[in-house]
Formats: C-alpha cells, structure tokens, sequence
C-alpha cells in the first residue's frame, strides 16, 4: 500500500517505488520483498486513468451519531472521476480467483461507503473520529476486487446508490449491527496482536505448553503445522505465514484424506454419531466440503469410512458428551512468549475427562517413526494440552487417542498425558521442533530436494529450479 501511494499521489515512478520496497523501515523478508514487487506491479497494469478515473487519498467515511459516533469505511484503494460524480474502490486480494469465495458482507460494506462516504483524513490519534470533508453526490458506485498474484479484476458490485443501500441492507447491515453489538471472546490467531492480551480472561495462561524456558521476546503465534514447516525450512515456514499465494500443495492421497476428514466433520458436526446409511459406497464419485473423490479414490475412501463405524466415539460409548468437532484451541505459552493454536479432529467429555481425539487415513502399513509422538508432533501437542489442565475437567480421566484408517481396517492409539514417561517424550519432541523457530530471527531458506513440491517457492530468491541434474536430486545437497 506504501509503494501504491507514492504510485499514486507522489508521482513515483513504478520502478522507483519497487526499487524502494524492503530499503527502510522494519526489514523485510527477501521473499515478502519479492512478492510485494510482483504485487505492486500487478496492481498498477489495471489501471485507471483509460476509465476517466483518478487515485483518491482520502477514505470514504459514513457516520453515525448518537450515544456514541459510529464510523463505516472500508480499506483498500479509491478511485474516482474528477467530478467526482463516479467512484471505484477497490479490494486487494493475496492469491488468485481459483476456489475463492467472496464475501458478500464485505462487498456491501464497501458499495455502502463508496456511493454515501464523506471524504475524510485518516484520524491521529487514533481515538479521535475521521475529519470529515464535503463531497458532491455520487451517481455510480463500483466494487472490484484485484488479484496481486496476477492482476485480474473482479467485479463485485455496479450499480447507483440506491442499489447500494439495498445491497447493504440485504447482506451488510445486520452483520455490522452483530459486530457492534458485539459478543462473547474468541481466542485464536488474533489474540497475539491484540491490545487486551494481557488483560483478557479467555485466553487461558499456561507457561511450558512447548517445553521452553522463560524467554523475553515479542509474542508470536504458532501451531504444529508451523513447526514443522520450520523444520524442513524457515523461510516456507515465514511464507506460509504470511498467507502469500501458493501453489496447489494436496497429491491425490491428501485429497482422499481431506475428504474422509470432511466427511466425518460433517457427519459429526452436531454431537451425533454417524450414520451408516448415508455413506458413500464408492460405486460413484462423491464429495465433502471442497473435496471430491472418484474412481479407485472414492472406492477407498468410502472403505475407510465404513471402517470408522467400528472405532466411532458415538457408536460405542453412552458417557460421551460435549462433542466439539475440529474446534479451534488457544493458550499463551507465557513462558516462550506464544499464543499455541490448535484444531483437533474432535474432543468430547468421556467419565469427567476430555478426550482429545486425532484422525489419520493412510494406504501404508507403518509409520516413518517408531514413536507416535516424533510422527504427528500435533499428538506432543495435546499431550501438554491435556497435561497443564488447558481444556479442564478431570485431569485424570484425559487421554489423547489417533483414529487410523485404513481400507482394511481400523485402529485406536491411545496415549496417557499423566504418563511421566509419555508426557516427558511429548516435551521432548515440542522442545526439538519450538526451539529452533522461537529463536530464529531471519527466517533464511533451507534449499533441498523439498524445494519442488514447496507451495510458496515462486516468491523464494533462493528457490535453486525445478530441473535440478540427477546429481543434485541424489543427495548433493
């Protein structure tokens, strides 16, 4: 957005303004750097000056007063004709259109402020309401919504303002009252740039969740899945988490798995145990959520899905309650200055304990690692969860349990977090994987044979190729 604006209302060239990404301020990671260029130049060949439009700097303001001064704009770019009488915002989106759903709250939002917002500068101090500045009325208001990743523009709303008002009043204006109505906490990814962090009783405190001693450090948020990304390399790690593009990353065994995984969220979603008769059968191709399986996929995933039944926390149990399918968990490791996520397949209450349960599908006979916890660290992770009391209930009566399933059948691991021995290892292998990335400063790419197949390589400087001689592909690195 900085490079936009010296683009746009300081006359920068477009070379210049992307010669400048990453040369002050907060250093920047080499593979940010490379894509906020790409982005900047992607953004800049739509254009506006063909539509009789020109860059506008102020934000559209629509305000409210009563009791309080309420305020409704929308972040993005502006544009409009010199009259004024037409007016184009527009939204910047990281990745491309494939799979992408819009937002309808947003869009209406959006077409709201541009056919009624006021002219305003951005408040200092923040505390303090826009500065509002006259406007003529406006007779078209536009929403469109830019791809950085390769320059496409969808067009999201075209109409007159009173389209708008009625487009918002469809879509936008009960979502803006539920929001400034407000409502209960909900720990998550937000929580560590929250202002309340410190002051917030819903984030439960619980220092050594990874095994870290007490550091001093800006608080960071991480899950398992960061730390092992980290591990095969810090800059995919960094990448990743900075939701930039990536390339399509599931081979047809994950889809089958994301499948069987959807199937069982779905089926489960209400507490319910799953009904045998509603299975797939694998004869036809079917789907859940975003997946879809055919062929020998969906003969094998409907294989493992009847072998569930056998293995079903529902079917099998008359103590079960409190059935939470892939619920979203948080704590603040207040020793490693870290808010740990985590989103288990299922927990539900068994005799006054939780019980946090995993889901795996695999065509393999065995496991990588002899040891459960070094093959899935989310196992170490709940592990710690259930070990420091993060969920409550009888610390006891908790165990964390791996669903495997195979088209020949079904197991159930079961791991004991007051097992001294069980809880020890779990630490262990949190320790190995947290360390490295808690300290780690720079985030520098680890080049190896993973490079291929990494989702985010297109914005790594040190991404070395896909065509690598069979010399390097054999070891050499």
């Amino acid at each position: 957005m900085a490079a936009l604006d010296s683009v746009e209302y300081c006359q920068l060239s477009e070379d210049a303004a992307l010669a400048e990404i990453g040369q002050s301020g907060t250093p920047l990671h080499p593979g940010l750097i490379k894509f906020a260029r790409h982005a900047v130049h992607n953004f800049l060949t739509i254009g506006c000056e063909e539509k009789g439009l020109e860059p506008v700097p102020d934000w559209w303001v629509v305000r409210k007063t009563s009791a309080r001064i309420w305020e409704l704009y929308g972040w993005g770019r502006r544009y409009q004709s010199t009259d004024g009488r037409r007016r184009e915002f527009r939204f910047l989106r990281l990745g491309e259109a494939a799979n992408h759903r819009h937002d309808r709250t947003k869009t209406a939002i959006a077409a709201y402020v541009t056919a009624f917002g006021v002219p305003a500068v951005w408040p200092d101090p923040w505390r303090e309401p826009f500065d509002l500045r006259e406007a003529r009325p406006v007779d078209h208001a536009r929403v469109v919504e830019v791809s950085l990743a390769n320059g496409s523009a969808d067009v999201l709303f075209d109409g007159t303002p009173a389209d708008a008002e009625a487009y918002y009043a469809e879509h936008g204006r009960r979502r803006v009252a539920s929001i400034a109505a407000g409502g209960p906490a909900r720990p998550g990814s937000s929580c560590a740039e929250c202002k309340q962090l410190t002051s917030c009783g819903s984030l439960p405190r619980i220092p050594g969740v990874l095994a870290l001693p007490t550091t001093r450090a800006p608080i960071r948020t991480v899950s398992t899945s960061d730390l092992r990304y980290h591990r095969t390399c810090p800059a995919q790690a960094h990448l990743r988490s900075l939701h930039l593009p990536r390339a399509y990353e599931y081979g047809a065994e994950a889809e089958l798995g994301h499948a069987v995984h959807a199937w069982l969220e779905d089926a489960h979603r209400d507490g319910t145990a799953c009904d045998p008769a509603t299975m797939p059968t694998g004869k036809t191709a079917w789907s859940a959520g975003r997946w879809r399986v055919d062929g020998d996929a969906a003969r094998i995933g409907a294989r493992m899905l009847r072998r569930h039944i056998d293995v079903c926390a529902l079917h099998h149990s008359d103590t079960v309650t409190q059935v939470q399918v892939e619920p979203r968990l948080a704590v603040h490791d207040t020793a490693a200055q870290a808010v740990v996520l985590a989103k288990p397949d299922m927990i539900y209450m068994d005799d006054g304990g939780w019980v946090w349960r995993e889901l795996k599908t695999t065509q393999k006979g065995r496991w990588f690692h002899d040891d459960l916890l070094d093959e899935f660290p989310q196992l170490a992770l709940a592990v710690s969860f259930l070990a420091e009391g993060a969920l409550g209930g009888d610390a006891a009566m908790a165990r964390v349990e791996l669903e495997v399933l195979r088209p020949e059948g079904a197991e159930i691991d079961v791991i004991d977090p007051t097992d001294p021995e069980r809880l020890a290892k779990a630490r262990e292998v949190l320790r190995r994987l947290a360390q490295p990335w808690r300290a780690d400063e720079t985030f520098e790419a680890r080049p190896s044979k993973n490079c291929r197949w990494c989702p985010v390589s297109r914005w790594c400087p040190s991404f070395p190729g896909s065509d690598l001689p069979d010399e390097e592909d054999s070891g050499a690195w």
